[in-house]
């Protein structure tokens, strides 16, 4: 009887994680997130101005995840936009797609490993 508890307790909590934040987003790995940047894709860089600054994908956009004006702009962006969202090591990232899915936006995908895992695979980044 325990046992079954136990099991019935965790089906309820792995169904209903997504309601306290804790949702999976879609995750791409380095070879598919260049691929979709080669699609069109909008690329939004979700680090400081100080690591963008440091090198970052190209034609990547930055917005700022701990900046104060973050939620305005993502309120800002196209709902019907594609956008792949990285940072550092796919932590922000992953926050930041979650935020854009609840924010209405249809496609953002989360770089996995973030920019770590880029230049891991021999990615160009421009300064």
């Amino acid at each position: 009887m325990a046992v079954k508890i136990f099991f019935l307790t965790l089906s309820f909590l792995m169904f209903n994680l997504g309601m306290f934040g804790f949702a999976q987003v879609d995750s791409v790995d380095v070879d598919k997130f260049e691929e979709l940047k080669n699609q069109g894709y909008t690329i939004i860089d979700v680090r400081t101005a100080e690591e963008f600054g440091e090198g970052h994908i190209d034609a990547a956009v930055l917005i700022n995840m701990h900046s104060s004006d973050f939620i305005d702009k993502i309120n800002a962006l196209d709902k019907s936009g594609r956008y792949l969202v990285y940072c550092r090591s796919g932590r922000r990232s992953a926050k930041a797609v979650q935020i854009m899915l609840e924010a209405g936006i249809k496609e953002a995908l989360n770089l996995s490993g973030g920019i770590i895992a880029w230049k891991k695979a021999g990615k160009t980044v421009v300064n």
